[in-house]
């Protein structure tokens, strides 16, 4: 009888070692990382001092940082975000646009992909995407003098439209025609 229980309890704790998620398991290696392998590139063929230490920094948040992009929007208004997209979204856009409301932070299991500004960085009027790099905790705000969203890190790549595959709307009309979905939240 005593062997009967052993056998039970073996296999009951090999049978949760089977299913059960592991919990010390480690994040991805880095040097399959899509954005580390790019930092990197660009890393060895800068020569400029500044574009040196923005690369190395965002070195530093790909290595340090968790294996998502998490934003948070400290604006007033509601940010336009970045993210996967749906299965069901039949888009040819690499990912989707959603809609980030005031105060609030997007789910840590989401990979928060960048941010899309209507007036650009600098208000020039051209609208843009930013993108983010994995581990990057962007914080959007305003500025109490102009009203501009400001970021509490440097852009990674900034994109206009057509310079890559991400849907740029072109102007307030063309964003307020597309129905934007609400990012995963905290």
């Amino acid at each position: 009888m005593k062997t009967i229980h052993i056998l039970i309890v073996a296999l009951v704790m090999l049978f949760n070692l089977a299913i059960a998620q592991p919990s010390f398991a480690n994040k991805p290696p880095v040097a399959s990382n899509p954005d580390y392998i790019a930092v990197t590139e660009e890393l060895a063929n800068a020569t400029d001092p500044t574009e040196i230490a923005k690369l190395q920094f965002e070195k530093y948040i790909i290595e340090t940082g968790d294996s998502f992009a998490e934003c948070r929007n400290l604006t007033a208004s509601p940010l336009v975000v970045y993210g996967k997209k749906s299965k069901l979204d039949q888009s040819t856009f690499d990912n989707a646009l959603y809609v980030l409301p005031s105060g609030k932070t997007t789910n840590e299991d989401w990979n928060c992909q960048g941010i899309y500004l209507p007036t650009g960085l600098n208000n020039d009027g051209l609208p843009v995407a930013v993108k983010l790099v994995t581990g990057t905790q962007l914080v959007a705000t305003s500025s109490p003098e102009t009203g501009l969203v400001e970021l509490n890190i440097p852009a990674a790549k900034v994109f206009k439209a057509g310079e890559v595959n991400w849907a740029i709307p072109e102007n307030a009309e063309a964003l307020a025609a597309i129905q934007l979905p609400q990012a995963p939240l905290d």
